[in-house]
């Protein structure tokens, strides 16, 4: 099957900023002998900035324009509000010129036509696992696709029909846009006992001594990627290789399942400590020689563990596994 377009749908989406088409004012003229120019299509105007706003999406889009010798139709993507969970990529597409049939190359429908906005949309296979794209034939050689990527497929599908009948409000045949309520997921406030507490005190000088090739003295940070988390890092002392930092998190307002790395993945392993039970995640976020574990402290908030080891896929997990009583020992609460 011909993916070209899935391709561009793909690197668009890895790259999303700012950034919209500008609008010149006037009309194109067409050249003596030949026929009307044809008006290129702004898919970013299928949606108002007021409806991006209202479904969780930042606005501007970035618009990409159509590329007919990619297979490539007009499409404007738009990123999720950092406050709004989960986090996804919203891509909405459109052509007045080109073959529907070309452009699938072959895919076959995923679910039977239902009718939303006032047109018939049906769902397509796509290279990406996680994204959920539909379509609606206009004419014909018009269409339009609504997709959205990054989180679950059948998240990915409630979101991207989500958005449709705002779309199609602004496509030939489609009903007015229905009232939509502003999508709102603000992350928990800071609270509990982790609020207070001091991650480096969750090793005492003579438990990191049982820790073999990790520095005495912990380092405390404040993360810049989790909101409001502090961790504490005692450096690794066998050089390059070897054993990696071991790290303690604490996240005021992050729960248990939110944690990049564990965030939508199941544990490999429940490692039970004195009743309070450690989801253990190898190979975190995908990297071999990475370790974490992660536990819940309240409902929305949560400490993790991370270590690992380079150079023997077989001790990822082992100084997770020996710190996790002693850090346990000494948790808050």
């Amino acid at each position: 099957m011909r993916v070209k377009w899935q391709v561009v749908v793909a690197s668009a989406a890895l790259t999303v900023v700012s950034g919209c088409t500008v609008a010149v004012s006037g009309s194109a003229s067409p050249v003596p002998g030949q026929g009307p120019v044809a008006q290129a299509v702004d898919a970013c105007s299928l949606l108002t900035p007021e409806q991006v706003d209202a479904l969780g999406y930042e606005s501007p889009g970035r618009s990409v324009p159509e590329n007919k010798d990619h297979d490539q139709t007009a499409m404007c993507l738009w990123n999720t509000k950092d406050d709004v969970e989960p986090s996804a990529i919203l891509n909405v597409g459109y052509t007045k010129d080109m073959d529907f049939n070309e452009f699938i190359a072959g895919a076959v429908p995923k679910s039977q036509p239902e009718q939303i906005g006032g047109l018939t949309w049906t769902r397509y296979a796509s290279i990406l696992a996680d994204d959920c794209v539909l379509y609606t034939i206009l004419g014909d050689r018009s269409f339009a696709y609504v997709s959205v990527s990054e989180p679950p497929l059948e998240k990915s599908c409630e979101l991207a029909k989500a958005a449709i009948p705002q779309a199609a409000a602004h496509l030939p045949g489609g009903q007015p846009a229905p009232p939509i309520t502003p999508t709102t997921s603000a992350k928990p406030e800071p609270g509990g006992p982790l609020l207070s507490a001091d991650p480096c005190a969750m090793l005492k000088p003579d438990q990191v001594a049982q820790l073999k090739n990790i520095s005495p003295t912990g380092e405390k940070d404040t993360s810049s990627s989790v909101p409001n988390a502090t961790y504490c890092l005692w450096d690794d002392t066998d050089g390059d290789e070897g054993q990696k930092a071991f790290e303690v998190w604490f996240g005021p307002s992050t729960p248990v399942g939110e944690w990049p790395g564990a965030k939508g993945v199941t544990p490999a392993e429940t490692v039970d400590v004195g009743g309070r039970k450690w989801g253990l995640f190898p190979n975190m976020g995908g990297l071999r020689v990475t370790c974490g574990a992660t536990l819940a402290i309240t409902d929305t908030s949560s400490v993790q563990v991370v270590s690992g080891f380079i150079g023997d896929d077989s001790k990822t997990c082992d100084l997770v596994k020996q710190g996790l009583p002693l850090v346990t020992a000494n948790l808050p609460g």
